[in-house]
């Protein structure tokens, strides 16, 4: 009999809930069978309580359980590293690999400058590349993609997948578990991130034509402010179909992605036509 499944999902904040204005300090989920929703809670709990940008005083924490004929099984994208020796140059090869995904120039430049200039939120941008206007129902939130994990019994596999290439950290698992959501959503073509936390300053592009793309520094060390932006195209998808996909639909990843090597950034793309002249 298949093991019931629960989707945990945490938000925390400092100075009062987010809705009255506290700084958002963390947010993460896990789907986890039965037995597992203890140690899966303190786990949350403790992250929120001890995080690098502050000590949560509003911890939000829901529990839902998951029909099995709700879940989509997925595999993992693809993982190449891109080595770069700091930030301004992992920009510019963040823009390359957007280009890469199907952005003109003009248009790759616009979203990393959104990205550059946006306050901290909750959530993703969704943003047009035609008109580069955003798309979020709610500017002020942004959109969240949720309800995506790894599927429990492949967690050995991926930690010594993630350990024999010297990632095996919380943050690449959250992140390739959601770009590998996202890269599947109706009408998306690339995502562009990097983290809030003050201490990690890797970052990465995915899509589902390059997979997931990390740069080890694309952002300068010590800045608590990050952020991530879905590059939406309209003639490929419906708003509303996209919407869903991200917020609604749960996703499960139960085989993992080949790694594809490690690479200077002008190695990578003096191979490939791709490049800031394009």
């Amino acid at each position: 009999m298949q093991k019931k499944l629960y989707n945990i999902r945490m938000r925390s904040a400092q100075g009062g809930s987010h809705e009255k204005g506290g700084q958002h300090i963390s947010g993460a989920e896990r789907i986890v069978p039965e037995e597992d929703i203890f140690q899966a809670v303190s786990s949350l709990l403790k992250r929120s309580l001890t995080h690098s940008k502050g000590k949560a005083d509003f911890i939000n924490i829901s529990l839902e359980e998951i029909k099995k004929e709700e879940i989509i099984y997925l595999s993992s994208l693809p993982i190449t590293t891109l080595e770069v020796k700091d930030y301004l140059e992992g920009r510019k090869g963040a823009i390359q690999c957007l280009q890469a995904a199907g952005l003109s120039l003009r248009q790759a430049q616009a979203v990393l400058n959104l990205l550059v200039e946006a306050p901290s939120m909750r959530g993703a941008m969704l943003v047009d590349i035609h008109t580069l206007k955003r798309l979020e129902p709610d500017l002020q939130r942004g959109v969240r993609a949720t309800g995506m994990d790894w599927a429990p019994e492949i967690y050995p596999q991926l930690h010594a997948y993630l350990e024999g290439e010297g990632l095996n950290n919380t943050h690449v698992r959250e992140a390739l578990a959601l770009a590998s959501k996202v890269a599947r959503a109706p009408g998306i073509v690339a995502e562009v991130c990097w983290s809030d936390d003050p201490e990690y300053i890797a970052g990465y592009v995915a899509s589902p034509t390059l997979g997931y793309v990390r740069l080890n520094h694309l952002k300068p060390a010590g800045v608590d402010k990050g952020g991530r932006i879905f590059c939406f195209d309209p003639s490929k998808a419906n708003l509303q179909e996209c919407l869903h996909w991200m917020e609604e639909q749960i996703t499960i990843i139960n085989e993992i992605g080949p790694y594809q090597g490690t690479f200077p950034l002008k190695n990578y793309f003096g191979e490939k036509e791709y490049g800031t002249n394009r």
